[in-house]
């Protein structure tokens, strides 16, 4: 869990949070948040919750894909 509140911490702050808010708005809200199946619901539930607890806008839209593939395997860090 704590490293949703660091990943919070470190996003918001290095677009500006509290420190240059007309950065800040350039991006916040975000139009789209875009992610994989496999986190989905960190992402559709905890890290909105911890967005509104923040008081920071929610992204205007979740656009959750499949895995992407090579050759019919899901795709890892080392393919």
């Amino acid at each position: 869990m704590y490293v949703w509140c660091d990943a919070l911490s470190n996003y918001i702050t290095g677009q500006g949070y509290e420190n240059d808010e007309k950065k800040f708005k350039t991006v916040r809200p975000a139009d789209i948040h875009i992610i994989g199946k496999d986190i989905l619901r960190f992402h559709a539930a905890f890290w909105p919750a911890m967005l509104m607890s923040a008081k920071i806008a929610l992204p205007k839209k979740l656009i959750v894909h499949g895995h992407v593939t090579l050759n019919g395997q899901k795709m890892s860090k080392s393919t």
